[in-house]
């Protein structure tokens, strides 16, 4: 866990972009539902990222799209944080939830966001949230540009092969899709990419750790 922090403020604060985004459940040691409890995943894993999370962001230029973590609040949730000059300006909560992390004691969120920048405007769907055409057309119908952190290292998961769910919202709404995975192991997972109605930037292998695009705005 502290390893995997540790990784993630490294490459933030190492790179040059206007935005940084890291995939769901990142700090979590290989699969989530591995982990003890939610409030061990809050007290033990999104404390300190948070607090990473907002220190990276007084290093980097952009903005930092921080995948997702177990957040406490009224409830438990699976939350991505926004972060800009070392502030969280926005948060998204999972919407459409797996059955595991029912399970869990995680809850559902109910707001989609939508964040105004030079660049246009962003949204943010977490993993399953894509497979929900409610969810996902009120996101695309107000942003240019949605983050899509996932994970998708379960065994028990159907392979997934390219990216046909990013490839049929980014053509019906006409935008861009950023799809962030976890780095594989036990040969489970699925590459990153970065796709526009038009092209698709993918991730050389399933364990690339950092995937750079540069996209004409």
């Amino acid at each position: 866990m502290k390893l995997n922090i540790e990784a993630a403020y490294t490459k933030i604060v190492s790179t040059k972009a206007d935005f940084f985004c890291l995939p769901e459940y990142f700090p979590i040691p290989s699969d989530y539902k591995n982990y003890k409890t939610v409030e061990d995943a809050w007290l033990e894993i999104s404390q300190p990222t948070i607090k990473m999370l907002k220190n990276a962001s007084t290093k980097f230029g952009g903005y930092i799209v921080g995948g997702s973590i177990v957040e406490k609040d009224d409830k438990y949730y699976n939350t991505c944080f926004i972060l800009k000059d070392g502030e969280i300006i926005a948060k998204y909560r999972k919407i459409n939830l797996v059955d595991e992390e029912i399970k869990l004691g995680i809850s559902a969120g109910w707001n989609t966001i939508s964040i105004k920048t030079d660049f246009g405007r962003f949204g943010v769907l977490i993993c399953a949230d894509c497979l929900d055409s409610k969810i996902v057309e009120k996101t695309a119908n107000k942003n240019d540009l949605i983050f899509l952190p996932i994970s998708l290292t379960d065994p028990s998961h159907s392979k997934v092969e390219g990216h046909p769910v990013s490839e049929r919202v980014a053509k019906q709404f006409d935008v861009t899709i950023v799809k962030t995975s976890r780095i594989t192991f036990d040969g489970i997972g699925v590459r990153s990419a970065v796709v526009t109605p038009e092209v698709i930037y993918e991730a050389k292998t399933y364990d690339d750790e950092l995937l750079l695009v540069e996209l004409k705005v």
